[in-house]
C-alpha cells in the first residue's frame, strides 16, 4: 500500500531514532524516542504510541518499515545469515565451556527459526478489575471484531 501523506521532520526523527533503537543495544522506550525527537514530555507516551499504531499514522508506520528493510539490506542481513551467526556463536561458546551463553545463542537461533512464540499479556487494572465477566467477555468480542481474530475452537463449545 503507498501512503502519500508527508512526514512531517518530527516524524522522521521518530522513525530514525526508532529503527536506530531497535537495531542497536540500546534499551530507550518508544515514550524516550518520542522525547528525544522533539515531543512535548507530558504527551510523548501517546504521541509514541500513536507514531507506532498502523491505524492512527500509516504513513509513519510504513516508513518505518523502509527504514528497517534498508537497514536489513545495507547489512545483509537474512534469516539465513543471522542463523548462521547464532550458531556460529552458540559453538564458540560451548567450546569454551559458557554453557550459558552456549544456550541463549541455541534460544534465539529457535526464535528466528519460529519454533518460540512470545506473548505478552499487559493489563490495565484501573480498566479491567472492575467489570463483570459479561462486561469482560463484551469487550474481547469486540477486540475480536475490531482486528478480525476469529474465537477460538474450545471457547465455543
Amino acid at each position: 500500500m503507498k501512503i502519500t501523506k508527508a512526514l512531517t521532520d518530527k516524524e522522521k526523527l521518530f522513525a530514525k531514532l526508532y529503527v536506530e533503537n531497535l537495531f542497536s543495544n540500546s534499551t530507550r522506550t518508544n515514550t524516550d524516542i518520542a522525547i528525544q525527537s522533539g515531543y512535548a514530555k507530558d504527551s510523548a507516551s501517546q504521541r509514541a504510541y500513536e507514531l507506532t499504531t498502523y491505524k492512527l499514522k500509516p504513513h509513519v508506520v510504513m516508513y518505518i518499515e523502509e527504514l528497517k528493510e534498508d537497514f536489513r539490506v545495507r547489512n545483509q542481513i537474512t534469516p539465513e545469515k543471522h542463523m548462521a551467526r547464532l550458531n556460529e556463536l552458540h559453538e564458540m561458546a560451548k567450546q569454551k565451556g559458557q554453557l550459558h551463553t552456549s544456550l541463549n545463542a541455541e534460544v534465539y537461533r529457535g526464535k528466528v527459526a519460529g519454533y518460540y512464540i512470545e506473548k505478552k499479556l499487559i493489563r490495565s487494572d484501573d480498566d479491567l478489575k472492575n467489570l463483570t465477566e459479561e462486561e469482560l467477555e463484551s469487550r474481547l468480542k469486540q477486540i475480536r471484531d475490531t482486528w478480525g481474530i476469529p474465537e477460538e475452537e474450545d471457547e465455543k463449545n
